[in-house]
């Protein structure tokens, strides 16, 4: 559940804190979040301000890693603040990631498929944690089922694709969600491997298929992220050709009553 990488390309004014339906439910807390674009666009004063105007119990804020003052600025009598994780934005033409490809190993799950899906999200993310980890108030949010919530949602949606990804056997090997909305980018917003297919060929096969997909509906480039301590998956890319693009901080801000009783 990442920032579209869309929302970096270009200058932004209209900050806003939106409120996050999914991780509220997860939590039990009214979740925010708040894209705070390009790095000089606000001072920590004006994103607090927003802050205590929504009112919310957390708020998730997406900064660029350039701003690192911001995270000690959003700090008041009311709220507490700190940083959680850095997400890095990774990119790659379509054409590049495409050779090699195999054009069976996609197949696209739509609505009447959540059953499928939260199987494969399951055991997937089982172990997986995300900056949620770094918060005593969002201890008790389930990240399966946040994520479980977050791709039933999106089955069968103009804007998003879901594909089961194949291993050379022909059984399901992985998951892959996709933001398909930007007409020069498709966006890998959730994407894994199942334990038993790590390690044989399996994740980049997926990768590769994406790219043929990609290229086939004339986009330029595929993107994807990732939080900055999983290695593994980052020198997987590197060794695909994906490049570094974006560095983004995410900062947890958070009402003091509510973590002092965490």
């Amino acid at each position: 559940m990442n920032v579209p990488y869309r929302n970096y390309l270009a200058s932004r004014s209209d900050l806003e804190v939106r409120v996050s339906e999914v991780e509220s439910r997860a939590s039990g807390l009214a979740v925010g979040r708040l894209e705070v674009w390009p790095p000089e666009s606000a001072r920590g004063q004006d994103v607090m301000s927003l802050i205590e105007a929504s009112g919310l119990d957390v708020v998730i804020v997406r900064a660029g890693a350039e701003d690192i003052e911001l995270a000690a600025a959003l700090g008041t009598e009311a709220y507490i603040s700190w940083q959680a994780d850095t997400l890095l934005y990774f990119t790659i033409a379509a054409e590049s990631l495409s050779a090699g490809s195999e054009p069976d190993a996609l197949v696209p799950m739509v609505s009447g498929d959540e059953s499928d899906a939260n199987a494969l999200v399951g055991r997937i993310f089982a172990d997986y944690r995300n900056h949620y980890s770094a918060n005593p108030a969002l201890s008790r949010l389930n990240v399966v089922a946040a994520y479980q919530d977050w791709t039933r949602a999106v089955l069968g949606t103009d804007t998003s694709a879901v594909f089961k990804s194949l291993g050379t056997s022909g059984a399901p090997a992985g998951l892959c969600v996709m933001d398909i909305s930007d007409e020069s980018f498709d966006e890998i917003l959730l994407a894994g491997i199942v334990p038993e297919e790590r390690g044989h060929g399996s994740y980049p096969r997926m990768l590769h298929a994406v790219g043929a997909r990609a290229q086939a509906a004339n986009k330029e480039s595929v993107v994807i992220s990732t939080q900055a301590a999983n290695l593994g998956v980052i020198r997987a890319w590197c060794r695909l050709g994906f490049l570094p693009t974006v560095a983004v901080n995410t900062i947890h801000v958070v009402r003091r009553d509510i973590h002092q009783a965490s």
